[in-house]
């Protein structure tokens, strides 16, 4: 089966070529590039998706390698079948886009969103641990000390968006696994209830695979899916360690920065 004209050229303009001496399953490949014509908003949400026959004879690969990549993306919520009898088929799904600011300067969750946003939050386990030697020298403790250590699932539109994990001295924060985090964000809490305000924070993204068993099935991930990690350090007054925080994010979800130069009032004018 033929792809039509427009969805050729859409194949074209996007260059995309299958490595098939790279270790990556070919399948894997041809989904990454499928999600990435999604992404660059090539195919727009609510299209029809080219057909398994058609991706299969462009790409020149297998039917049942073009299924396996579709599959990928209808499971991670990019596309949708539809059965209806006027209009069936396979669509690319209306999902909500989602831009986090979490290189801004707002430090809670909250922040990053405008006050309509739904958001909510589920704590998946909070328990206490020694603190390792990494641990213990991020939040200036003695190895061995117990530390509070909370897995949280944030969700945005009911979808979820990231796992955070903070650690915290238990020491210092009593009590704080009797909480109920559901309505109540982390730092609020440390700062109502503590008197421990977070004044700063510095933050860290690299990009990762995912490999632990719970992260994968929280954000609905394939084993070894790449996706974003932010580790940080949060601080009270006078530098103080707070929370050591690792946060791994949907694929999809986008960071957002604004840099602002400074730019003298007066410019002389350009000659």
């Amino acid at each position: 089966m033929e792809l039509n004209d427009e969805f050729q050229r859409i194949f074209q303009r996007a260059n995309l070529e299958l490595h098939p001496e790279s270790p990556v399953p070919i399948y894997y490949q041809l989904s990454k590039y499928l999600e990435k014509l999604i992404q660059d908003e090539l195919i727009q949400p609510g299209d029809r998706f080219p057909s398994e026959e058609a991706i299969a004879s462009y790409f020149r690969v297998s039917r049942p390698t073009a299924n396996k990549a579709v599959q990928i993306l209808l499971s991670d919520g990019w596309l949708i079948r539809n059965k209806q009898d006027k209009r069936s088929g396979t669509f690319v799904k209306e999902k909500p886009y989602i831009c986090i600011g979490f290189l801004t300067e707002g430090m809670s969750f909250a922040d990053q969103f405008p006050p309509e946003m739904p958001i909510k939050s589920q704590t998946i386990f909070i328990k206490n641990i020694p603190a390792s030697a990494k641990l213990s020298k991020l939040l200036r403790l003695v190895e061995g000390d117990a530390i509070i250590y909370m897995r949280r699932l944030r969700f945005v539109c009911d979808q979820p968006i990231l796992v955070c994990d903070s650690y915290l001295s238990e020491a210092r924060f009593p009590g704080l696994a009797d909480i109920d985090f559901t309505q109540n964000g982390l730092y609020k809490t440390l700062e109502y209830h503590y008197h421990c305000p977070i004044i700063s924070s510095e933050r860290q993204a690299m990009a990762v695979e995912a490999i632990d068993d719970d992260i994968i099935s929280l954000l609905g991930l394939h084993p070894f899916s790449s996706i974003f990690m932010m580790t940080g350090v949060t601080y009270t007054y006078d530098d103080d360690p707070v929370d050591y925080l690792q946060t791994y994010l949907q694929p999809g979800v986008s960071l957002k920065n604004k840099i602002y130069q400074n730019v003298p009032r007066e410019v002389a004018p350009v000659p």
